[in-house]
């Protein structure tokens, strides 16, 4: 990040995501209830792929706005349950983050900043170019990377305890102040969006 860059000029923030965590369905439901209440949330979060997969582990990241799929693993042989990831997924996903770029976006989600944007690739590039625009930015990071997360953003970003207060609190203090010009109409929150914005139990706060 530019050397001039204070903390309050970075609006960007990763949700901790300790092993095991509901992180990951406890964003989508945030951002399901922001949309509700009519912010223009736009961005990929991740999921396992829906069906006829020969793979446990295979993952796709799902558009917010036309819930399309991008498969971001392969299977490496039809004898080996395992995927690695890739690269081709997120090359067809990124065009998903540069159109909410050149929107009217209030919030951008990026499912995880994981092995491949702590490396350079992945969807890195799209990061760096979201938080250089001003537009505030959510992602989630796991333990291990969060060095690198911290390097990556020069260390101006927040970072959020794996419990859906915080998100609220972070949120509070980047989102847009006043009335639209042209509002989107309020998407009323499914039952689906509040379990899963409530399934992580809270847990102490770190001062």
């Amino acid at each position: 990040m530019a050397e001039d860059e204070s903390p309050r000029s970075l609006k960007a923030a990763a949700m901790l995501r300790p092993p095991g965590s509901a992180a990951i369905p406890c964003l989508e439901g945030f951002t399901r209830i922001l949309q509700g209440q009519g912010y223009l949330v736009r961005g990929l979060v991740q999921r396992s792929a829906s069906e006829n997969c020969s793979c446990g582990c295979t993952m796709v990241l799902m558009d917010l706005d036309s819930r399309i799929e991008y498969r971001i693993s392969q299977d490496i042989s039809p004898q080996i349950p395992c995927c690695v990831v890739d690269e081709s997924g997120f090359k067809e996903a990124r065009h998903v983050l540069h159109r909410a770029m050149a929107a009217d976006t209030d919030l951008i989600v990026v499912n995880a900043f994981g092995k491949p944007e702590s490396q350079g690739t992945g969807l890195a590039d799209e990061m760096r170019a979201i938080m250089a625009l001003g537009i505030p930015l959510i992602t989630t990071v796991e333990p291990p990377r969060l060095g690198l997360w911290r390097e990556f953003t020069a260390g101006l970003a927040e970072e959020i305890p794996p419990h859906c207060g915080g998100l609220m609190r972070w949120w509070d203090g980047v989102r847009p102040r006043g009335f639209r010009n042209t509002p989107r109409p309020p998407r009323t929150a499914t039952s689906e969006d509040q379990e899963a914005f409530q399934r992580i139990e809270p847990i102490p706060e770190i001062s």
